[in-house]
């Protein structure tokens, strides 16, 4: 775009995600720039364009100030964002992720525990975008998972039976509390999921049966999680 202009991405309810041009953002005397800072809920005002629409106005509703003073919370929402920008084609409505997202930055923003919200975020975005996990049959035999027999096949799609043999890809073990966490976040809204305490070991658990999950849907790391996996990691230095 011409030097002071802006091109960003915005998640609407119910036009789905757009690339919009912001003329003039980058001058300090911009009425937009401000409003239109990473995360923001605003109401914006388009002009249809050629190619790309162009935004004539913009009013910041929330602009999650908590969230953005604290690093590790900032990390967690930019690889949310990230996240859905990589699961979501381009002007494809999606009214239940633009939801999930404005609830999981609320939840960030008023403290919410880190990995409830992102491990309950990414499963609900793979929900809404076709890629829901199957957590009650087995995906090699159909019969209904028995606890304490199961494990975890990215490659199937959800759990299979211990029993039966996994044709393809990588098979992950899954403990009967992880399996139920997961459930629970399937059916349970997030205010209430995220409430649920976790252990080290079960978050440890979720974070690499969903991560693994992403990555094979995407077939690519996310930069922002390689972020979010740094500051865990000085974090834990540090306290030691």
């Amino acid at each position: 775009m011409r030097e002071a202009d802006r091109l960003i991405t915005v998640l609407t309810p119910n036009l789905g995600k757009l690339p919009v041009t912001v003329r003039g953002a980058r001058r300090i005397t911009s009425r937009l720039g401000g409003h239109l800072d990473v995360f923001n809920h605003v109401h914006v005002t388009l002009a249809l364009g050629h190619h790309v629409d162009v935004v004539t106005g913009a009013e910041s509703m929330e602009s999650f100030g908590t969230l953005k003073a604290d690093l590790d919370r900032l990390a967690t929402g930019l690889y949310l964002m990230e996240l859905a920008d990589a699961l979501l084609p381009d002007a494809s409505p999606h009214p239940g992720a633009y939801t999930l997202l404005l609830d999981a930055l609320r939840a960030l923003d008023r403290g919410e525990p880190l990995d409830g919200v992102a491990r309950y975020t990414e499963l609900r975005l793979l929900e809404d975008s076709g890629y829901m996990p199957a957590l009650g049959n087995c995906q090699v035999c159909g019969t209904a998972i028995v606890a304490e027999h199961h494990r975890f096949a990215p490659g199937l799609g959800g759990v299979v039976d211990d029993t039966c043999s996994v044709p393809m890809g990588q098979v992950l073990s899954l403990s009967v509390n992880a399996l139920k966490v997961l459930r629970h976040y399937h059916r349970t809204p997030m205010v209430d999921a995220v409430q649920v305490g976790l252990s080290p070991a079960i978050r440890d658990e979720l974070e690499r049966i969903l991560g693994v999950s992403i990555h094979y849907v995407l077939e690519r790391e996310m930069a922002t999680a390689d972020f979010v996996d740094h500051l865990k990691k000085l974090r834990s230095r540090a306290s030691a």
